[in-house]
């Protein structure tokens, strides 16, 4: 995973994921709890197949990878090495 913080915010990062096969940008509102140097290389869990939510005057999808509400509890991650784009059963 890349991450980086989306300028002029101050809860969101853009973080670029491998699915295995395919690369995608998404938004996470995941930047009070983690910085963007602190998600490179982790593996996450990423439901590719539920509608992003829109977030006004932004092109890139949203979608949040942690469990939580207005304050994120965790970050939905492995405990051992997964391949990029396992499917959860």
């Amino acid at each position: 995973m890349q991450a980086e913080a989306v300028p002029k915010t101050e809860k969101l990062l853009q973080l670029t994921l491998d699915l295995g096969g395919e690369q995608r940008t998404v938004i996470s509102g995941i930047a009070g709890a983690y910085a963007p140097a602190d998600l490179i290389g982790r593996t996450v869990l990423y439901f590719a197949n539920l509608k992003p939510a829109k977030i006004p005057r932004r092109t890139i999808p949203r979608h949040d990878l942690a469990a939580g509400g207005e304050k994120v509890l965790a970050l939905c991650s492995f405990d051992r090495d997964v391949p990029a784009g396992a499917k959860v059963k």
